[in-house]
């Protein structure tokens, strides 16, 4: 059997621990606010709380993800986890104020599962040839049926899908729903980490000496914070959403929580959280 991948305990212990050390503190804290807001909270009163609560959940798990990795030296591919994060929370609070878009978020997965059938019809026809016919011919109604919604019509009178379930992009979406700077903040240059481009080349560097690159190989602490506080703000906010849906207060309290941030990341200054809508 392959051994495991090594715990990083040296890291832990000079870098990943004292350097959060006021993270590893509180963190907790937040976890269990979601949890009773989401695993605990009994059944939601509809369809959209449900969603709402399954990407806060989700928000909450890259939380952890994030976390891990940080404290292993793994900052980099943090930040790519904590894109996802911020996708998450912006679309929880998109759907709590834009509650009749729902429909849309779900259909949007017949989409998306139509187009798997047909890659296996192209590239897998031997799997293709062991799937159920009533699944295929159920996968194409369901397609058919909600197609004509997401359709658009172009400069040549021709429609086609638009690339995602919102009619909003999701720079938009962020903007409707209060995260307009984490977006622009977060967005680019975590989702350049996803690419094959010279701007992740450039941010997998660690140090310069003289002609020759050191690249950031983990255990690093590079990334680290980046990641780690985006995640802590993405949950955050989440809660907030899940605290203004609900109508009633986290526990602990959201302003224990809020302050448990600034003392991680902001002593003395306190961190503006927009306004709900």
């Amino acid at each position: 059997m392959i051994p495991p991948p090594p715990a990083q305990r040296a890291f832990w212990e000079q870098e990943g621990y004292p350097k959060f050390v006021r993270f590893w503190e509180v963190c907790n804290r937040l976890f269990d606010a979601l949890n009773k807001f989401t695993l605990n909270a009994g059944k939601p009163k509809d369809k959209n709380e449900a969603i709402i609560r399954s990407l806060c959940i989700s928000t909450g798990i890259a939380f952890a993800d994030v976390s891990m990795l940080v404290a292993h030296g793994h900052g980099l591919g943090a930040m790519k986890i904590a894109r996802s994060c911020l996708e998450s929370a912006i679309n929880a609070e998109y759907l709590r104020l834009e509650p009749t878009e729902y429909r849309d978020f779900l259909d949007w997965s017949l989409i998306g599962q139509h187009r798997k059938v047909e890659y296996m019809r192209k590239y897998m026809p031997n799997e293709f040839a062991g799937l159920a016919p009533t699944m295929i011919d159920e996968t194409e109604k369901g397609y058919q049926a909600v197609r004509p919604r997401f359709l658009l019509a172009n400069s040549q009178n021709k429609t086609k899908l638009r690339p995602t379930w919102c009619r909003r992009s999701l720079r938009e979406r962020a903007e409707r729903a209060n995260f307009e700077e984490l977006y622009n903040s977060v967005y680019g240059l975590y989702s350049e980490l996803s690419h094959g481009s010279f701007g992740r080349l450039a941010q997998h560097v660690e140090n310069l000496v003289g002609d020759n690159i050191q690249p950031a190989i983990p255990p690093s602490i590079v990334g680290c914070s980046q990641a780690l506080q985006s995640v802590h703000l993405c949950s955050l906010r989440a809660l907030l959403t899940l605290v203004l849906l609900k109508d009633t207060d986290s526990f602990p309290p959201f302003s224990d929580l809020k302050n448990d941030y600034d003392y991680v990341w902001n002593e003395g200054r306190g961190t503006a959280i927009p306004q709900p809508q």
